[in-house]
């Protein structure tokens, strides 16, 4: 099978190339030739396609970039300010529904733990509750102002 559909792409390329006359654009056999190679053509996209799906995507972004987002703040129902860390660099970033602003590099970088006394994150509170209200390690269930 592979190995005729070969053939039949080689005699394809081939045959105009071993044409000595001129070639009649509204010959059936040009016609046809025309025909299948317009087919082979979409086979081949449509495999391509597949093969990409089926073994992952080629993506350029994909890569080991040494960037990340630390944390984000939300400032609106479609606006929020983001601390991203890009190498050891730290950099403001203002994000809304239309447009990502830079709002400046962060000097001195900002320590990425939480600092004693401070709110936990969400979802390090969500994850807390979670686990008092469920006993998985962590507080008991008893502490909770959400019971019943």
């Amino acid at each position: 099978m592979m190995r005729s559909l070969l053939s039949l792409m080689l005699l394809l390329v081939a045959a105009p190339v071993m044409a000595a006359e001129a070639i009649d654009p509204l010959a059936p056999s040009y016609l046809v030739k025309l025909v299948i190679s317009l087919i082979l053509v979409l086979v081949l996209m449509f495999a391509l396609v597949w093969v990409v799906k089926r073994v992952g995507r080629l993506d350029a972004r994909a890569g080991n970039y040494p960037m990340q987002v630390l944390t984000q703040m939300s400032i609106g129902p479609r606006e929020r300010i983001l601390l991203v860390a890009v190498g050891d660099r730290q950099m403001l970033v203002g994000v809304s529904q239309g447009a990502i602003e830079s709002l400046g590099w962060v000097d001195p970088p900002l320590e990425p733990r939480r600092r004693d006394g401070e709110n936990p994150s969400f979802g390090e509170a969500f994850q807390a509750q979670l686990a008092a209200r469920f006993g998985k390690g962590g507080q008991s269930g008893k502490g909770s102002s959400n019971d019943g």
